[in-house]
């Protein structure tokens, strides 16, 4: 054995090895094909079905038995341990596609017609390809931490073992164009692949234009500094502020304009404070649509609704008509998740996967309440869902996250031990934080509101953390039983801006009730926006009912 080969060896040992270590680590498999490690498994389990019937040496009889362990460890983990962190949405290949023409292949150019022979050829041609549902899931995952480093490993194996062969060819003249053209292959595509994937082009230099609606309000004053400082688009991107609020806030927005002349934040390329749609939304890259019309105690919920549909209609025709179409839009005024759902329908050019409500407030509520029960930091108290609408109907969900403690991760019913607390008290105490902070405040939620907004929008830009979820009300696709195209608070990952709703998480009976009673509360709030704003709409909701 030559040192091309051994050093081929163990870097192809590391690239299985790795993939199941990490899950470990990370308690995730998220961001890893399933369907290409089924292949690698085929692979080997053709390729080394000699094991107990042809002897080499004990080295190479103890790599056979290795590689099938890991390969099989590690789809157990990814279908059984950690299945409810694989991204299967994502991992779409159809792998008959890469094992039909390797059948073909291999049965036309095999040396030998024996069974042996036979499976020892398909392995190899099979293992060219077998990357290539890694490689098609990575463009899209949000998820991909290790992958950089098993694809390098990958490519760097085939390129020493196709200098081995040129070794071996020079010193005792093998040659079998069966491994040379496959590893060729192999080894291009890996490669290709990873620099297509993983080396990332310079981003855009120019500034993005960020639009803040009712800007003279207080909740805008909170936000409009942190926008301004990189806390949303990072420090290094220049943003242009497009402000605009009713005339009758003008001379407050005035105001706000000189505040932000005053804070000489170098971020700041320009800003623009307006009256008008065409001029405030023109060619936005994100939209924080923050203001309401007042509900008090007085209006029915039917006339509130009646308001914020004819408003957020406007709005939703102003960003189909002048808004860059992968523009990201945040509701955060309440009726939040009907007031997104209204501006989606009213911005058909616009996908629906760029429409969001905000919930993250209440997760952050939820996450701050689970943490101070705890005496922990919030930081140590991960993956909290919000579900549902952001009124009273929502669903503060803990069964699912975790608590970092002491070097031990535990789930937060076995850290809190108090069930009738988690499913009674805590539920309302988020439920009705809103209105506890207006009764001492005599205001609505400002600061945490702007955090919150902030929190939300920079993880759509810049992905989620490996291993974690976040809370957005997002067009529901049907996962979980949720009704179709309702705007419902879900949790998702996010990579690339798209977000992706988290799949195989445990719902309870306790849970399923909650969920089901906040899709009645939605449904309910789309059919009645629906007849305001266009009344032959109300008959699309026949079959979400249904």
């Amino acid at each position: 054995m030559n040192g091309y080969r051994l050093c081929g060896d163990m870097v192809h040992l590391l690239a299985f090895l790795m993939l199941p270590v990490a899950m470990w680590r990370t308690k995730s498999c998220a961001g890893i094909s399933a369907k290409c490690q089924i292949l690698f498994a085929l692979v080997f389990s053709a390729r080394y079905i000699d094991l107990f019937t042809y002897y080499v040496s004990l080295y190479n009889s103890v790599m056979k038995v290795v590689f099938l362990l890991s390969s099989y460890g590690t789809l157990y983990l990814m279908f059984y341990t950690f299945k409810t962190t694989y991204d299967y949405k994502h991992d779409r290949f159809r792998i008959l596609y890469l094992i039909s023409p390797a059948l073909l292949i291999s049965f036309c150019i095999v040396n030998v017609y024996t069974i042996m022979e036979f499976l020892w050829t398909f392995s190899v041609v099979l293992e060219s390809v077998a990357i290539v549902p890694q490689l098609l899931m990575s463009r899209t995952s949000k998820d991909k931490s290790i992958i950089p480093y098993y694809l390098f490993a990958l490519g760097s194996y085939k390129a020493l073992y196709l200098l081995n062969w040129i070794y071996r060819y020079n010193e005792c003249d093998f040659f079998d164009p069966i491994l040379i053209v496959a590893g060729i292959v192999e080894t291009i595509i890996t490669f290709s692949g990873y620099l297509s994937i993983f080396i990332k082009p310079k981003a855009k230099s120019g500034p993005i234009r960020v639009v803040v609606t009712d800007a003279a309000g207080p909740l805008a004053y909170s936000l409009i500094f942190k926008i301004a400082n990189g806390d949303v688009f990072g420090t290094k991107q220049q943003v242009i502020l497009h402000l605009i609020d009713e005339p009758s806030a003008m001379e407050v927005l005035d105001g706000v304009c000189m505040e932000i002349d005053d804070l000489a934040l170098p971020l700041v390329k320009d800003y623009v404070k307006t009256t008008k749609f065409e001029v405030a939304f023109k060619n936005v890259d994100a939209a924080f649509l923050l203001g309401t019309m007042p509900n008090s105690d007085r209006k029915e919920q039917k006339d509130f609704l009646s308001s914020n549909v004819k408003k957020f209609k406007l709005l939703g025709e102003a960003l189909d008509k002048y808004a860059n179409k992968d523009v990201k839009v945040l509701v955060v005024g309440n009726p939040a998740n009907t007031n997104a759902l209204v501006c989606s329908i009213n911005a058909p050019s616009i996908p629906k996967e760029n429409f969001t409500a905000m919930t993250r407030l209440d997760q952050n509520r939820a996450q701050s309440a689970i943490a101070i029960y705890l005496g922990l930091c919030v930081s140590n108290i991960k993956n909290v869902t919000i579900w549902g609408n952001q009124s009273s109907t929502q669903f503060p969900d803990v069964f699912n996250a975790s608590v970092q403690s002491c070097d031990s991760l535990k789930s937060v019913y076995d850290a809190i031990k108090d069930k009738q607390w988690l499913e009674d008290d805590f539920i309302k105490i988020i439920q009705t934080r809103e209105a506890a902070v207006i009764q001492s405040r005599k205001q609505l939620s400002a600061m945490s509101a702007a955090k919150a907004a902030v929190d939300h929008m920079h993880d759509w830009w810049f992905g989620t953390a490996d291993g974690a979820w976040v809370s957005m009300g997002v067009i529901s696709d049907g996962s979980y039983g949720v009704p179709k195209d309702l705007i419902y608070s879900m949790p998702v990952t996010i990579y690339k801006k798209q977000w992706t709703i988290v799949q195989g998480l445990k719902i309870t009976s306790f849970a399923k009730n909650k969920l089901n009673l906040a899709a009645k509360e939605l449904l309910y709030e789309k059919e009645e926006a629906l007849e305001v704003s266009n009344p032959c709409c109300v008959l699309l909701l026949t079959e979400c009912k249904t």
